[in-house]
């Protein structure tokens, strides 16, 4: 094999791995490629910021198990972390993972991302490890009956 063909072939593979990288990146999560960098959501804040519409029921009481947490959807399909830390005390966190975007899963006082391993506190929406270094933005809710209700009590 001549030597232009030997490095054309080089090039070829060493580009070809570097544009199907990215693409494996950019694909995962709300990352996106630009052309030079990943964009995650860490960086960008993709998150609406915006609370779930007041006064709407997100579960009963007793679905969430005191010390843990549950998942559910909010009114408008976004996806909502409940916790019960003690008996009575609700508290409530976006379910989406400030990484790169995945929903997070209960896991006894934890929720964990299952795309990249990352652990967040239930009762606080805190970062144990990451990758993600933002907490899980917070939600407001209280108790009106048997339900755990979106907005100030």
């Amino acid at each position: 094999m001549s030597s232009e063909r030997a490095t054309s072939r080089r090039r070829f593979l060493v580009t070809g791995g570097a544009v199907a990288g990215m693409t494996a990146l950019s694909g995962c999560g709300d990352g996106s490629y630009n052309g030079s960098s990943l964009t995650t959501t860490e960086e960008t804040g993709s998150s609406t910021g915006e609370s779930p519409k007041q006064g709407s029921a997100l579960a009963r009481v007793d679905e969430v198990p005191v010390g843990g947490a549950l998942i559910t959807e909010g009114p408008e399909n976004e996806q909502i972390a409940l916790a019960q830390p003690s008996e009575g005390e609700f508290t409530a966190h976006s379910a989406v993972c400030t990484h790169m975007g995945c929903t997070v899963r209960a896991d006894g006082d934890q929720l964990r991302c299952p795309c990249h391993n990352s652990v967040f506190e239930s009762s606080s929406g805190e970062v144990v490890s990451g990758p993600a270094r933002t907490a899980l933005p917070g939600i407001a809710v209280h108790v009106e009956g048997e339900r755990i209700v979106t907005g100030e009590g």
